[in-house]
């Protein structure tokens, strides 16, 4: 079986990134972007990073009998109870059943319902996964595999053999946004701050906070009096003022620009209403009710597409496991069916995909005191658009000497994250024709002309 460190320094052996993706995306045609912006309906994709690597074998598990049994024999003192486990109502193609953590019962209820579905093993990957390949070492190993900040970046650009600053979702406003929109709010929205996801070539994520409305007034530019007129006065002055410095003028624009952005950001969220839904008080919760309301604002921001952003931490259990995913992933479970819900009530719940992803997946055996940073791993799709009530990709038979464990239990991905974020991006608007300038490997691993869907977990 390959060993986990010689693979490790395979993949570090492939360099720093020698270039950048972009000058397709600088060339793409006005015309199609016009077409984009004008399109009538409205779409969203919400990202949710469990960042630090999530236990996903303990999120999505084998539950008919045997499958069972090579979990637990293997997790040992990490494997969760059968009987504590809460089942899915279906099975995969190849007639095993699964189910979810003990705190996640709206997960369960959302995959009943045919608003969620499961995506199994999936990961960083260059090519194809070839478990000969794997094991002769001849397989093309990701940059940094096991690494959180290489693999962390890899999921947000779905680019693994280059380090790079513009991510996929960046890429996609570009294509559809031209990176100039018109009010100064970009279609890229994010509640943790500034991401390599949302960043392109031309475009940046427009960052907001989860309390109040979101987008805060420069200090004292609105205060009410003398101080406040006092303070507009100054700062309307200075940015009216001529600069010979470009970095002055530069920053100057983007100053004014940023103080008229929030003020229509504040507005438009203020014209929307209430909704009509309520969430709890934890921090997901009221990042994603933020979120409710910007999108329930869409029309007056003049929005047809938005992606969002949230970045939920804490998930790098090297010891713990059980009792930290028993704290995090009710407060999960909690978020995402108060997002839904709300969804539905404002008749939206088919236009809107809420997706998971983490580093990377964990060590199926444990360390003693919890699992360590792996590869493969099982995520969460969900909305009225999903082709729900299943398991999608390849969940992996648990044994000694499988193939794809190259060692401690690190299970190689059986589904690229091109392939994942292929699927999502089609439902979005992207065109088949453009799909490489967004995925540029995505030709390595599906070929929108003639192989139907990706996966298949998008209506």
């Amino acid at each position: 079986m390959m060993n986990r460190r010689r693979f490790l320094s395979h993949s570090c052996q492939l360099g720093l990134a020698s270039a950048t993706l972009g000058s397709s995306l600088l060339q793409l045609s006005l015309a199609r972007q016009a077409s984009a912006q004008g399109a009538a309906d409205y779409k969203a994709l919400v990202c949710i990073l469990l960042a630090g690597g999530n236990d996903s074998y303990n999120m999505l598990v084998p539950y008919d009998t045997s499958a069972y049994e090579g979990y637990a024999a293997i997790r040992s003192d990490l494997a969760l109870a059968r009987e504590d486990l809460l089942p899915l109502v279906s099975s995969d193609a190849q007639g095993h059943s699964y189910a979810v953590h003990p705190g996640m019962p709206g997960l369960q209820s959302l995959f009943a319902s045919g608003d969620a579905a499961m995506l199994a093993n999936v990961g960083t990957l260059l090519e194809p996964m070839n478990p000969a390949a794997l094991l002769d070492e001849s397989l093309k190993a990701p940059l940094g595999l096991f690494s959180h900040s290489d693999q962390i970046q890899q999921w947000q650009t779905v680019v693994s053999d280059e380090r790079i600053a513009q991510g996929w979702g960046g890429r996609v406003a570009d294509l559809l946004e031209g990176g100039n929109p018109s009010n100064g709010i970009s279609m890229n929205i994010s509640l943790s701050g500034n991401n390599v996801f949302q960043s392109g070539n031309l475009s940046s994520p427009y960052a907001i906070s989860a309390s109040g409305d979101g987008a805060p007034a420069l200090n004292g530019y609105d205060d009410p009096g003398e101080r406040g007129e006092f303070t507009r006065g100054s700062i309307d002055a200075l940015l009216a003022d001529a600069k010979n410095n470009i970095f002055r003028r530069e920053y100057g624009a983007r100053l004014a620009t940023a103080i008229d952005a929030q003020v229509i950001f504040v507005d438009a969220l203020g014209s929307a209403g209430e909704l009509p839904t309520t969430f709890s008080s934890t921090p997901f919760s009221a990042a994603l009710r933020q979120i409710a309301r910007v999108i329930n604002a869409r029309s007056a921001l003049g929005a047809s597409r938005q992606t969002f952003f949230v970045t939920v931490g804490g998930w790098d259990h090297h010891d713990d496991v059980i009792d930290n995913q028993a704290a995090m992933l009710p407060a999960i479970d909690t978020g995402l069916v108060e997002f839904h819900n709300a969804m539905n009530a404002l008749g939206i719940a088919d236009q809107v995909t809420t997706f998971t992803t983490s580093d990377f997946g964990r060590t199926l055996t444990s360390n003693g005191k919890g699992s360590d940073h792996g590869w493969g791993g099982h995520h969460i799709v969900l909305g009225g658009a999903v082709n729900g009530s299943q398991v999608y990709g390849d969940y992996p038979d648990i044994y000694p000497g499988n193939p794809l464990d190259v060692g401690r239990g690190i299970y190689a991905p059986t589904t690229s994250v091109d392939e994942y974020f292929a699927e999502l991006a089609l439902w979005f608007g992207v065109s088949g024709g453009d799909l490489d300038s967004v995925l540029p490997n995505i030709g390595s691993f599906y070929t929108p002309i003639t192989d139907g869907r990706p996966l298949g977990f998008m209506s």
